[in-house]
């Protein structure tokens, strides 16, 4: 982010410096992601202090996790309220990257790639430890290395459950995508005056079923968010949000690079 952007995307923020929703047809879910990946930013440097400070008191970190999902929850609904007015531009995204788009699932990211990324982590901060514990020391709890057998074996069964769920979205997603092959579809397509208006509540019709498969899949993206969450501790959540927001923002800032230098 460059130093010239960051008055212009004040605007779009609160008082107190948190992320703000648009209020009006003029202010763009475009600007609104800018503004979206400044607040990501903020929230990741809170949750490095967080992690980089040590043993402290769960309640302290549960408050500060709260906060972070509360700005993921704030981001969806803003997201919702655009895809009401049109849903379209939420599938062919121009405020990503060329890169991003590569990763795309239904309007946004897939939902097991949170529990991938908590695996993931886990194993690189389990190997972190070894060396200390082969000495003789003890594997702590604090990061996601310390995941016990209770805590896997729900993280499992998340996965399973979030699998299915991507399934039946997949599956609506289809269903909306092939209904534009329909006889009705076809008739119009052939032309004529009397074919326009015809077409466009046709076409309504299909990015109304859109909107429904973008909703499933955003509640999807934010319960398995809480889910993965829910079964952490709090030192460990705040490694896992970590982990999330530093993925999000270095292929975020990878393919904008990419891009300009295209």
């Amino acid at each position: 982010m460059t130093a010239t952007s960051r008055p212009q995307l004040a605007a779009h923020a609160n008082a107190n410096g948190t992320l703000a929703p648009p209020t009006n047809g003029a202010e763009t879910f475009a600007k609104f992601f800018e503004c979206w990946i400044l607040q990501q930013s903020r929230d990741l440097d809170a949750l490095r202090a967080a992690a980089a400070a040590g043993p402290e008191d769960d309640a302290g970190l549960r408050r500060l996790v709260d906060r972070v999902l509360g700005h993921y929850e704030h981001y969806y609904r803003a997201k919702s309220a655009a895809a009401s007015d049109d849903v379209l531009p939420m599938f062919a995204p121009s405020w990503i990257s060329a890169t991003e788009t590569l990763y795309l699932w239904c309007g946004g990211w897939r939902p097991t790639a949170a529990l991938q990324l908590l695996y993931s982590k886990s194993g690189a901060q389990l190997e972190a430890q070894l060396p200390a514990f082969l000495d003789g020391g003890d594997l702590h709890d604090g990061d996601l290395g310390g995941l016990s057998a209770d805590q896997l074996q729900a993280a499992d069964q998340l996965q399973r459950r979030t699998i299915r769920s991507e399934r039946e979205i997949d599956e609506a997603a289809a269903s909306a995508q092939e209904s534009l092959a329909t006889v009705k579809m076809v008739e119009l397509s052939a032309g004529g005056g009397a074919a326009e208006e015809g077409m466009e509540r046709e076409m309504d019709a299909k990015a109304e079923g859109m909107r429904r498969v973008l909703e499933m899949a955003d509640g999807l993206r934010m319960d398995t968010l809480r889910a993965v969450v829910a079964l952490l501790r709090p030192p460990q959540a705040v490694h896992f949000l970590v982990a999330a927001a530093e993925l999000h923002l270095s292929v975020h800032d990878f393919g904008r690079r990419k891009d300009e230098a295209k």
